[in-house]
């Protein structure tokens, strides 16, 4: 029970800060006429968390098997958190611009503690429970 807790409020947490931290304190620049590649970052890491906290909603009521198969798939949008700011969005170019400097770093450390704890939430969950 403990493990199953831990893990789905960890990934619960995880999804909410990555929806919200764009929008908030690691805002990005605001739109004017024209939106930059930051303020789709922000819309798609909106969308990315509510999916890793739903997910991790949901494990709390299924069995270990089914609970694996969902902290993998948290594991996988982990990394996808970290490559849409980085690969496939992007950011703002300016080095000095908020969104690089605060926006950037804060997907890309919520992303892999996401990936780290999510597999190894799935690891525990596949691993055969002793029987004495």
């Amino acid at each position: 029970m403990n493990k199953k807790l831990y893990a789905g409020i960890s990934q619960i947490l995880l999804g909410a800060l990555v929806a919200v931290a764009p929008q908030t304190f690691a805002h990005v620049c605001a739109v004017k006429e024209m939106p930059m590649a930051c303020h789709y970052t922000a819309q798609a890491a909106l969308g990315i968390g509510i999916v890793i906290a739903v997910l991790g909603v949901a494990g709390l009521f299924v069995s270990d098997q089914t609970r694996a198969g969902l902290d993998i798939a948290n594991a996988v949008l982990g990394v996808l958190t970290i490559t849409v700011p980085t690969v496939l969005i992007g950011v703002c170019k300016g080095a000095m611009m908020h969104c690089h400097m605060v926006t950037l770093p804060t997907l890309i450390v919520l992303g892999v503690l996401l990936a780290v704890l999510a597999s190894i939430a799935a690891y525990l969950d596949l691993k055969p429970t002793k029987r004495a």
